[in-house]
């Protein structure tokens, strides 16, 4: 590929963060990394992106190589698989930097974050590159190059509250906790309301079924379109 491609992210969700200090599990140096996950709608475009570049570096290094064909190299994506080991129709997006380029990191206003600790679960936008790459080993690839990470909503690193758990906060019931419980507070009864009685039979709305199966497999579709020839 003659230049990589830049595209900044939809917001997506966090997945394995290393991005306040580098991962140094399989190297010395270390990698700034995250894996983005979208949901189906969000990740077509760029899936579609990325084989794009995919071609033309594969088209590039043909040539370059002299070879009519070439082995192709696992994507940067895959499919979110559910505990039933069915595709969810999200997709996980790996990008990735060498510990020499440090993603910059900005809140949700695009302040500069400078010490921050962020969590999987994080609501994130990613800015990165479509590079390519060959080697004989692995074949024709493209890697998304980590550049730069804006932060929607921040969850930050903690051994305290619901979140060690795995719960998240979400819409629902709010409990206020009173700052001192006094014993013998009298319970507050509720009036039950009454509820009008509907004497007309009403006609259920039909049942619109769920179209994650549809999305699942469109996405596929469009996966499964890495490598192929035209």
């Amino acid at each position: 590929m003659a230049q990589a491609n830049t595209f900044t992210t939809p917001k997506g969700i966090a997945q394995y963060p290393w991005l306040s200090k580098p991962d140094t599990k399989f190297s010395e140096e270390g990698d700034y990394k995250v894996n983005l996950i979208l949901s189906a709608e969000e990740a077509a475009p760029i899936v579609e992106q990325i084989n794009a570049a995919f071609a033309d570096n594969m088209q590039a290094e043909m040539k370059k190589q002299g070879k009519k064909e070439l082995k192709a190299a696992n994507p940067p994506y895959m499919e979110e698989l559910g505990d039933d080991g069915q595709p969810t129709g999200n997709v996980i997006f790996k990008f990735k930097s060498k510990a020499a380029y440090k993603p910059a990191i900005f809140d949700a206003k695009g302040k500069p974050m400078i010490d921050s600790n962020i969590w999987g679960g994080s609501e994130i936008r990613v800015n990165g590159t479509i590079g390519g790459y060959y080697t004989s080993l692995i074949g024709v690839g493209v890697a998304l190059r980590l550049r730069a990470v804006q932060v929607i909503q921040y969850v930050e690193g903690s051994g305290d509250g619901a979140t060690r758990f795995g719960f998240e906060e979400t819409a629902g019931y709010e409990h206020n906790t009173p700052d001192s419980f006094q014993e013998g507070t009298p319970a507050v009864k509720v009036a039950k309301p009454e509820l009008s009685v509907v004497k007309e039979p009403v006609e259920e709305p039909a049942v619109v079924k769920s179209s994650a199966t549809d999305k699942a497999k469109d996405i596929s579709d469009i996966v499964s379109k890495w490598g192929a020839k035209d």
